[in-house]
């Protein structure tokens, strides 16, 4: 009988006991907070396990997640270099190193006699680690340089892809993609919890609820589920500390984040009666507040909650002359992956980042507008 996906990862787990979790560049908060839960599940099953984030800066208000400034921005020393050197003839009586010219020279001294190229040899050691999990990722590229600089490491160790977007290409040797669930963290939860008895403690708990809460805006989205509300309750029955993410996740925000929200709600505009919400925001406005446009996902998430008609809501952020940033958020029934798939998006259907390249910001708020008329247009 064929193993579940679930059944086949617990195997894997079983197996092998040196980890990997990669989480994909630029990292949502579901995405750190499963990665997060992962690894204190398989840590806490004695696993030796890393999580790596290609150039990962740990926001301020995700500090709260338990062993949250453990995750790594690069991958390193992923197999070592072994020379070898036949002792059969002479024995060593001495050895040392030093390093001149961007090159390594190693002396040996043996006890009688000499040694010549003959006796030695080299070799590659076996990769560092048996096991990868990839965290809420639509293909290896997205990885950034932790993949491009190790695609041969990918090629070599078994992959367990899990996600929940329907954008996922199903790269791994296990894919776990669950496109009802909520969140990745609600998958994760599915998996660890049948680890090993009595695995779920307030630390992993927190974690996974973290990711929950952040992926349905606290239960107010319209992708909530019966299950995913199953799920909450029994985190927070094994500790979860639902009032710390509330506080960290929507009532902590630095003085540069709120200038940047009053910035954008100050310049909103509605179109379609009130279904198309968006805000432009040049780079005086960043330079001004302090703040990046990574600052603005909590604003489109309120947008869409607290406004009640709208289906379409757009931040354009100018990031560099002629290069903007556009964050998209719409609802349950419109797919922005395909609205916007000119643009080669990136994230889930109902919440998309991509780049317009080649326009002013204004250009480029008229080139989105198009796209939007003509789906509307079709309706």
């Amino acid at each position: 009988m064929e193993l579940s996906p679930y059944q086949q990862i617990q195997e894997l787990v079983k197996k092998n006991n040196k980890i990997l979790i990669i989480l994909q560049k630029n990292p949502s908060t579901d995405a750190i907070a499963a990665g997060l839960g992962l690894f204190l599940s398989l840590e806490k099953m004695k696993k030796n396990v890393k999580v790596v984030c290609n150039q990962f800066e740990l926001p301020p208000y995700h500090q709260f997640l338990p062993k949250s400034k453990e995750i790594l921005s690069d991958l390193t020393a992923l197999r070592k270099f072994i020379i070898h050197l036949d002792l059969s003839k002479t024995k060593v009586k001495e050895l040392s190193y030093d390093i001149t010219e961007d090159k390594l020279n190693i002396y040996v001294t043996p006890k009688s006699g000499f040694f010549d190229q003959r006796d030695i040899s080299t070799s590659a050691s076996k990769y560092e680690h048996e096991l990868i999990f990839v965290l809420d990722s639509p293909d290896l590229e997205s990885l950034g340089d932790v993949y491009d600089e190790n695609a041969e490491f990918f090629y070599h160790t078994p992959i367990v892809n899990i996600d929940h977007k329907p954008a996922n290409e199903y790269y791994g040797q296990v894919n776990l993609v669950d496109l009802v669930a909520t969140s990745t963290s609600e998958i994760v939860f599915e998996l660890v919890k049948d680890f090993q008895e009595n695995i779920m403690d307030e630390y992993i708990a927190t974690s996974l609820l973290t990711g929950i809460i952040s992926k349905t805006k606290s239960f107010q989205s319209a992708t909530v589920t019966p299950k995913s509300l199953a799920i909450a309750s029994h985190l927070i029955e094994q500790g979860a500390r639902r009032d710390e993410i509330i506080k960290n996740l929507f009532r902590t925000k630095s003085i540069a984040t709120l200038k940047l929200w009053g910035r954008t709600l100050a310049r909103l505009k509605t179109d379609y009666d009130g279904r198309v919400v968006w805000s432009l925001l040049g780079r005086q406005d960043f330079d001004l507040s302090g703040a990046s446009c990574n600052n603005l996902e909590g604003v489109v998430d309120e947008l869409m909650i607290n406004t009640p008609n709208a289906e379409i809501v757009l931040l354009f952020c100018e990031k560099e002359e002629k290069k903007i940033d556009a964050i998209v958020n719409t609802i349950k029934n419109i797919d922005g992956l395909r609205l916007f798939s000119d643009f080669k998006p990136k994230g889930s259907r109902n919440f998309t980042r991509f780049e317009i390249v080649g326009k002013n910001i204004v250009e480029a708020e008229n080139t989105i507008l198009e796209k939007i008329k003509e789906y509307y247009g079709k309706q």
